[in-house]
């Protein structure tokens, strides 16, 4: 994971990150830093000490979320 952008949902149960892909079927997706919306805890990278993020599975790398939008 790259970076936390922020909460989303109704009642801000997800999160939504940008990942970047390290592995996929598709090999122009590989390097590519994507937007996702993720359920659950995840932790984004230590800008102290610059441990990197949590490592996620994701099930299809070509959807990208959309923005998140101030009304």
């Amino acid at each position: 994971m790259v970076e936390i952008v922020g909460r989303t949902g109704l009642t801000g149960e997800a999160m939504q990150v940008k990942v970047r892909v390290l592995d996929s079927d598709n090999p122009r997706d590989i390097g590519r830093i994507i937007t996702r919306n993720v359920l659950g805890p995840v932790r984004g990278p230590d800008p102290v000490s610059g441990e990197a993020g949590d490592i996620l599975m994701l099930r299809d790398t070509g959807r990208e979320a959309r923005r998140i939008g101030s009304r």
